[in-house]
C-alpha cells in the first residue's frame, strides 16, 4: 500500500511517496527582490524545473506581506508554472474568492489547495473551478468538527498531506479512512489515482 503525502516540509518516511516543490510562500513576499517577471524567472528557473510542483505560492490575508506583493509573486508563480506545464499547490487564507478568480485565467493548471480547513460550501466551490483540496493533520483533531465534516461529505476528488506536522501521514491517512468510514488501503488507491491525475493533468493539458 502506497502513502501519498502530497505536502510536507518534513523528511518523508520510507516509502512514502511526496512531491519535491518549490515556491515562494506569501509570508516571504516582502524578502523576496525580483522586481520584474523577467528577473523573477531568471532568477528560479534552474530551480522550478528542478521540482514536481510549483508551491506552495499564495495569498494570505492574515500575513504582514503587502496584498499588492503577494498578487504579484502569486500571479509570476502561476504564469511560470503554466509556461512549465507544472502543477501548483497553493496556500490561501482568507482570500478564495481572488484565487477563484485567479484559476479562471488559468484554467490549464493542475492546482490544489494544500491544509484545507473550510467548509463542505467552500469545497463545494473550489472544486468545482477544478482546484484539488488536501487535508492534514487538523482533522485529527476532534475538535475540528467543520474540516472533519467538510471531508466525511466531500463527493469530489482529494489528496492527504501532513504539511509541517510530525503526525506521520499513516495517522492521517487512518483518520480520514475512519471519518469516510472506509478502509485505510481502500483510500490509499482512491487517493493514488487522484495523484496520478492531478500531476499528469497540466502536462497533457499542455500537450
Amino acid at each position: 500500500m502506497d502513502f501519498i503525502d502530497f505536502h510536507t516540509h518534513l523528511p518523508t518516511a520510507e516509502g512514502v511517496i511526496s512531491p519535491r516543490s518549490f515556491g515562494i510562500h506569501p509570508w516571504d513576499a516582502e524578502k523576496e527582490d525580483a522586481d520584474s517577471y523577467a528577473r523573477f524567472v531568471t532568477k528560479y528557473e534552474h530551480t522550478f524545473w528542478a521540482a514536481e510542483l510549483v508551491g506552495e505560492c499564495g495569498l494570505d490575508k492574515a500575513c504582514a506581506a503587502t496584498w499588492e506583493r503577494q498578487m504579484q509573486l502569486f500571479e509570476w508563480q502561476l504564469r511560470l508554472a503554466e509556461e512549465m506545464g507544472k502543477p501548483v499547490v497553493v496556500h490561501c487564507v482568507r482570500a478564495f474568492n481572488e484565487l477563484v478568480a485567479l484559476r479562471r485565467q488559468y484554467k490549464r493548471l493542475a492546482m490544489a489547495v494544500h491544509g484545507f480547513v473550510g467548509s463542505s460550501e467552500m469545497a463545494d466551490q473550489l472544486a468545482r473551478e477544478g482546484i484539488v483540496l488536501s487535508f492534514g493533520a487538523a482533522i485529527l483533531d476532534p475538535r475540528r468538527t467543520k474540516v472533519r465534516e467538510t471531508l466525511a461529505r466531500l463527493p469530489h476528488p482529494f489528496l492527504l498531506e501532513t504539511d509541517a506536522s510530525d503526525c506521520g501521514i499513516e495517522a492521517v491517512y487512518q483518520t480520514a479512512a475512519e471519518i469516510r468510514t472506509t478502509t485505510t488501503s481502500a483510500l490509499a488507491d482512491t487517493i493514488k489515482k487522484t495523484y496520478t491525475t492531478f500531476m499528469s493533468k497540466t502536462e497533457y493539458e499542455k500537450n
